[in-house]
């Protein structure tokens, strides 16, 4: 009995020196992973949508909603109702281009036929005096208005019903280069030939990338087809991201005959 006692007094002294002896485990830290790298954040191409609504009256709509209205002569034929957000801009007060009942109850900022600018936000409007028809202009009672406007990250022109012969070096200076979209009369508004292209000559002086035809003619269409390509849509509007404009001025065929002027000229219809 007391041998074995020994024994396994031995045995637990032996088991406490190996335990003391050991090296002591140290628990191990797992490595930080080194963090990937983050990609660039990307910031998609503006878009603007537009609708043309016959005549010259059209809508300008970024992604937020905020609108752009010209030229509104039937507000039935708008996407919706007008806004406070909205800002409504007039070229002059023909009867295809103006409603009185419509411009004096809008809820919105608004140039009606005046020579001046506006600043909305990150929108700039500026407004420049041109003539209706070939005769000169008269600063002090403008018979139309050209309108530059920077919205969305586009550069947009309307002319309204510009009848001149050519634009003048200060329209030009004042509209400036890197026209994204122009809305410019594709008929002589001031002249008696109706098939006078004398337009097409002063969408040239524009130079936009894409040019949306206003009282349009298909005499002057057949001809302008003939200078630059062109595209149509069915649709009431179309959505254009700004990094798919064309590099040089093409035919955008919108509204109620855009499909058939599309057709007569064997255009493709866009994907906008």
């Amino acid at each position: 009995m007391r041998t074995s006692l020994r024994i396994t007094s031995l045995a637990a002294v032996a088991m406490a020196l190996a335990a003391c002896s050991g090296s002591a485990s140290t628990p191990t830290t797992a490595p930080t992973p080194t963090p990937s790298p983050t990609a660039p954040a990307t910031t998609a191409p503006p878009t603007l949508t537009i609708a043309y609504e016959e005549n010259c009256q059209a809508e300008l709509i970024a992604p937020s909603g905020q609108r752009i209205l010209i030229d509104v002569y039937d507000p039935t034929r708008l996407t919706s109702p007008a806004t406070s957000t909205d800002i409504l801009l007039t070229t002059h007060t023909h009867s295809d281009h103006y409603l009185e009942s419509f411009e004096t109850t809008f809820p919105g900022k608004k140039i009606t036929n005046k020579t001046t600018e506006l600043t909305v936000g990150d929108i700039k409007i500026k407004s420049i005096v041109a003539s209706h028809d070939s005769s000169p202009i008269n600063p002090d009672a403008p018979s139309n208005h050209i309108f530059i406007i920077e919205f969305n990250g586009f550069k947009i022109v309307h002319g309204g019903s510009t009848g001149q012969l050519k634009l003048t070096p200060e329209q030009l200076s004042a509209i400036g280069s890197d026209v994204d979209v122009a809305f410019m009369v594709l008929f002589n508004t001031g002249g008696a030939d109706p098939n006078d292209t004398k337009a097409i000559d002063m969408i040239e002086q524009v130079n936009p990338k894409l040019e949306i035809p206003t009282h349009a003619k298909l005499g002057i269409i057949q001809a302008a087809g003939k200078d630059w390509s062109a595209t149509f849509s069915s649709h009431k509007t179309v959505t254009i991201p700004h990094d798919q404009l064309p590099a040089q001025t093409s035919l955008l065929l919108l509204g109620r005959l855009g499909p058939n002027y599309g057709v007569i000229l064997k255009a493709s219809e866009t994907k906008w």
